[in-house]
């Protein structure tokens, strides 16, 4: 009965490409993730728990800021890039031009407010001048962001995960044993400098990969019209990933919250699975979806989830049943955290199983439901995390992080139910 089932999976076309460019995907981006993981363990054993706390802290400010000045524009150029080739020069030059725009000046709002924000928000003074170093990663950030997703686009898998994922961290590293005794702030800045140099060369990637077709140019108003719904999404998004660890800044000391943002990215390799099969399967939901081949569109999102499932599952179980092992690996600082990865990884878990649903409803033109879909969780991950950081403290936190990924991918597969007809969950079909 198996080998039939698989040799039927490696004589379809369609099931072969699919296999092939999901674990070429995948392995690159385990060296993202590997890469990650790693620049999390040499930044967390050379600051030690409370400097990598002020680095971790001021990096989720960064990332939010960095997504609020991408304006939406993140899955607009992927959806454009993948699903028409005609459009893909000009929607890229626009949406840089614009985010170079908004990136610098929220960089300098940052640049300056950074001392009022380390001391009335997270009553944290030594924060500031790490915010203030960092504060150019947000141009950086932007940048390296949209290059990937230009990338992405053109089907460059490996190009856009060495620009998203591995090129920075690589250079943290790289700094972490050239400097000695680095602390948070130099940190900050050899980040600030490495996002910036990324960026560049991601769409120096792009120029050369970019499609040889006759170019047509969008209109501002119809990348607004796409970007608009999708600039909550992206903001409410790193809201639900970043919001436990600003409350946590508020509430908790640097050391604690060292332990949440370790757990928070370790509890975080598992979804590396989702985003190497999303890097395959999202520009062509866009292309199905395009040509509305709605039987191929649910075929390939079922067989996305099947895959992802069966890659994370036993990533999470590591998670869940050696907890204490893996965050003892950051210091014996980090060791008290175990309960914080189990239940991160919880959430992760919830990721994992429902699938591209994010993506299905980006890809198919359906911004608005998942804009709505962001609104909720977000709003949920904010009042959450508050109240339980209040309550329970750093786990609490963790708790209120959880549910709120959980409610954000949960609500997305009712609304691919509701709009393309068909149940990611539904993975015995």
């Amino acid at each position: 009965m198996l080998p039939s089932k698989v040799r039927h999976i490696l004589t379809n076309a369609d099931n072969r490409d699919l296999l092939i460019s999901s674990a070429f995907a995948f392995v690159v981006r385990i060296l993202g993730a590997l890469s990650g993981f790693a620049a999390t363990f040499f930044i967390a054993r050379h600051l030690g728990a409370a400097e990598s706390g002020y680095y971790f802290l001021a990096f989720s400010v960064v990332s939010v800021l960095a997504a609020f000045s991408r304006v939406g524009l993140d899955n607009t150029v992927l959806r454009f890039t993948g699903g028409s080739p005609e459009l893909a020069v000009n929607t890229t030059l626009k949406s840089v031009l614009l985010i170079l725009l908004v990136s610098s000046l929220s960089a300098v709002v940052l640049y300056f407010c950074a001392p009022y924000f380390a001391t009335q928000l997270f009553s944290k003074p030594e924060l500031a001048s790490v915010l203030q170093y960092m504060s150019i990663g947000v141009v950086g950030l932007s940048a390296l962001t949209i290059s990937a997703m230009a990338l992405q686009g053109l089907r460059r898998v490996s190009a856009s995960i060495f620009i998203l994922n591995i090129a920075a961290n690589l250079l943290l590293i790289a700094s972490l044993f050239v400097i000695s005794d680095v602390s948070a702030v130099q940190l900050a800045g050899v980040y600030a400098l490495s996002s910036v140099l990324v960026g560049v060369l991601g769409f120096g990637l792009f120029y050369v990969f970019r499609p040889r077709v006759n170019q047509s140019s969008i209109s501002w108003r119809e990348l607004f019209t796409s970007c608009g719904p999708l600039w909550v999404v992206v903001i409410m998004s790193q809201m639900v990933q970043w919001s436990g660890q600003f409350m946590a800044g508020a509430y908790v000391s640097s050391e604690t919250l060292a332990q949440l943002a370790v757990a928070q990215r370790t509890a975080m390799l598992s979804s590396f699975i989702l985003i190497a099969v999303n890097l395959v399967v999202a520009p062509r939901f866009a292309s199905l979806y395009r040509n509305n081949d709605m039987v191929a569109l649910e075929r390939l999102a079922i067989k996305s989830v099947k895959l992802i499932s069966l890659l994370a599952v036993p990533v999470i179980g590591v998670m869940l049943i050696f907890p204490s092992l893996l965050m003892s690996l950051f210091g014996k600082e980090f060791s008290d955290g175990a309960v914080l990865l189990q239940i991160l990884a919880i959430g992760q878990f919830i990721n994992a199983v429902t699938g591209s649903v994010g993506f299905l409803l980006m890809m198919s033109g359906h911004e608005r439901d998942m804009r709505n879909v962001t609104l909720v969780s977000g709003i949920t991950a904010m009042c959450l995390t508050w109240i339980l950081t209040v309550q329970f403290g750093i786990v609490g936190a963790a708790v209120g992080t959880a549910i709120a990924v959980a409610t954000q991918n949960l609500l997305a597969v009712y609304f691919v139910k509701k709009r393309l007809g068909f149940n990611t969950l539904a993975v015995w079909r």
